[in-house]
């Protein structure tokens, strides 16, 4: 029995760590404001009974009340917190009994003792749960005191059944666990259901395959993705060596092999190729973790698969048509564009045989020109009748592309299967190249088995006839103007010569011949210089070829010193500079260094930068000649030379003790820039 004359129990704050424990027991049960149940209003009878009282409760402790779950001799089925005398029970596992409520101090001012009922005794046992938590009372009451309390077999069976309430509670609380745990459980399933639902289609859309390898056995489950990048039936499980089987020769061991996985070296992430049984060879991305045994071996080979041949064909055509506007620039030679051209567009379609023809539509043949090939597999050079191998060039004729996936199911080529089969022909790609509306050009492609093609693989089929076509007009258009340049060259030729001959026969009269002879020499000049336009079509002219071709002309190479960068310059530049250079050159062989025996000129070039602008900078310098003095009058050649390079100025001249010292600059891109 709690001993009620000592000091009463310490009022504890509304929101204890007790509070909230019994709080959190009462929601978990489910059992506050349910409907009455025999088993409970059995016991609070028994209890009444044994304790010869009026009132027997059931009551549940909440924050602001307490609640009977069941009672007898009682009519409420609930009170506010502050007419509970059970919440003074909740702090130890003992019977609490109070015979007098009139005389103790946290019951005398109960309105439940100063009113009616006016209830005078009390005893309660408390609900302790398994783990502790007390959750309220089994009590009975009396409206009469009782000094004498409860008997050793009243508190004993107030107690047990106490004891019997609570476990009854406990089973409510485990079924309502196993019911939350079933309902959390149903739950996560349909989470998980949604979850890989989600994965799924995740994977499909994103076209994202996975798979789990077993290291041991080599057996590997695969999902639905997995199997449609890998063209095989969706089974769920195969042996690792299938799809080994199917990786492209040159590929084999890259991704994994038994050792690499048995030791945990293979590769996180890789790149190959395979060979599908309908969609040819594929490029595949593959990421990869193990998963390892509590020993620590890899148990596991976890990971995903991503069809990337897309990616990897546009990345490889970027580069194929950057690498063939590179090679195609320097080259000179029909047949050597189209192989080339051929070679690179097998390359990036892995073809057995690419190239293209020359067309005429009218007889609808085609002259093949010497094509890529892989090896073991025949030539199609020469010329052939489209007829022969099918109706597409019915097709073709219209403009179309034509794409045979299989030329012995495709109704153009399927009487004519054979011949394109000897051939080693199983799948054709032919786009045509138009010129000016006509039908020119005929660009293929040849597999000997599957390739899925698409429209960026047509596209750049395409591209590449257009190159091609344009290559070779360049090459046309380059013939034809060397044609038109030696033709103008030698007319040029005839007309310098004739105006040599007018000059001599007209000046042969005049006594002083100096001015006649000058007159001669810069005729000569300018023809020297228009010689060397020549070999570069009238494009541009090298400075030391222009300088060279002067000082040969005076026969003065052995006493010149020559330094400067490899640098061209227009026709308009390199006549002038012809000029410039005859004029510097006569004046020292007259004046100069060059009219004595151990005189020298150093001719140097160089470009340097001025602001954001490029400065050509020439130096024309004479040593060990005689002393040279500044002429009072100018001649035309003085005047000529003054002019500087491009007839504006730029020129700077020295007259030293040494020698003349000569500087001319012009901004490098006047004298570069085409008219």
């Amino acid at each position: 029995m709690v001993d009620i004359t000592g000091d009463p129990q310490p009022e504890v704050s509304v929101l204890s760590a007790a509070d909230i424990e019994r709080l959190e027991a009462l929601e978990e049960l489910h059992i506050m404001d349910t409907a009455p149940e025999p088993v409970f209003d059995d016991i609070v009878s028994i209890a009444s009974t044994v304790c010869k009282t009026p009132v027997s409760l059931i009551s549940l402790v909440e924050q602001d009340r307490q609640w009977f779950k069941a009672r007898t001799g009682f009519e409420p089925c609930e009170t506010p917190i502050d007419q509970s005398v059970c919440q003074h029970s909740l702090y130890s596992t003992d019977i609490l009994v109070i015979p007098d409520l009139t005389k103790d101090s946290r019951t005398y001012k109960n309105t439940l003792v100063t009113k009616d009922p006016f209830i005078r005794f009390y005893a309660g046992a408390p609900l302790v749960l398994s783990d502790g938590v007390i959750i309220g009372t089994l009590c009975v009451i009396d409206t009469v005191p009782r000094p004498e309390g409860l008997t050793c077999d009243q508190r004993s069976v107030l107690k047990a059944l106490a004891g019997q309430v609570a476990a009854h509670l406990e089973v409510r609380r485990a079924s309502s666990r196993k019911d939350e745990l079933f309902r959390r459980q149903k739950q996560i399933n349909a989470m998980i259901r949604e979850s890989v639902k989600t994965a799924l289609t995740a994977q499909e859309a994103g076209r994202i395959g996975t798979f789990e390898l077993d290291i041991e056995t080599g057996n590997i489950k695969v999902s639905a993705e997995f199997c449609r990048i890998f063209d095989v039936p969706q089974t769920g499980q195969y042996h690792a060596r299938q799809f080994e089987q199917m990786l492209h020769p040159e590929d084999r061991g890259i991704q994994s092999t038994e050792d690499t996985r048995k030791s945990g070296t293979s590769v996180a992430v890789v790149e190959y190729r395979i060979i599908t049984p309908s969609r040819g060879i594929r490029w595949i991305c593959r990421h990869a973790t193990f998963e390892h045994s509590a020993d620590g071996k890899p148990r596991k080979l976890l990971g995903t698969v991503q069809d990337i041949t897309a990616q990897r064909r546009s990345t490889e055509r970027v580069k194929t048509l950057l690498e063939l506007g590179d090679r195609l620039r320097d080259l000179t030679d029909v047949e050597e564009i189209a192989f080339t051209a051929a070679e690179l567009m097998a390359r990036a379609l892995d073809a057995t045989r690419a190239g293209f023809g020359v067309v005429d539509p009218a007889q609808e043949t085609v002259l093949m020109q010497p094509e890529w090939r892989a090896p073991g597999v025949s030539s199609v050079a020469g010329k052939h009748h489209f007829r022969n191998y099918g109706s597409y060039i019915d097709d073709l004729k219209s403009g179309g592309s034509v794409v045979i996936s299989d030329c012995m199911t495709d109704p153009r080529t399927r009487d004519s299967a054979e011949a394109l089969l000897a051939l080693g022909i199983r799948q054709l790609v032919n786009v045509p190249i138009f010129d000016q509306g006509k039908f020119a050009l005929v660009v293929f492609v040849h597999h000997d088995g599957v390739f899925e093609w698409t429209d960026d693989d047509l596209a750049f089929v395409r591209s590449f006839g257009d190159r091609i076509q344009s290559a070779i007009g360049r090459l046309r258009a380059e013939t034809e103007q060397n044609l038109l340049n030696r033709e103008i060259g030698h007319r040029l030729k005839n007309a310098f010569a004739m105006v040599q001959a007018l000059a001599k026969q007209t000046l042969r009269p005049v006594k002083e011949r100096g001015p006649v002879l000058n007159f001669e020499q810069r005729l000569q000049a300018l023809s020297s210089a228009h010689d060397i336009l020549l070999v570069n079509n009238w494009a541009s002219a090298d400075v030391r070829a222009v300088l060279l071709r002067v000082v040969e002309t005076l026969g003065m190479v052995e006493r010149m010193d020559i330094r400067g960068e490899d640098i061209s310059v227009n026709p308009k530049g390199a006549l002038s500079l012809s000029l410039l250079l005859h004029e510097l050159t006569t004046n020292a062989v007259k004046y100069g260094s060059l009219s004595s025996t151990q005189g020298r000129v150093v001719v140097s070039w160089s470009t340097e930068k001025q602001g954001d602008e490029t400065v050509f900078r020439l130096l024309w310098r004479e040593v060990d000649g005689p002393p040279v003095l500044q002429p009072e009058t100018k001649g035309f050649g003085s005047r000529l030379i003054s002019m500087g390079l491009l007839g504006t100025g730029g020129v700077a001249m020295r007259y030293l003790d040494q020698g003349l010292e000569v500087e001319m600059t012009a901004p490098l891109t006047q004298l570069q820039q085409v008219a």
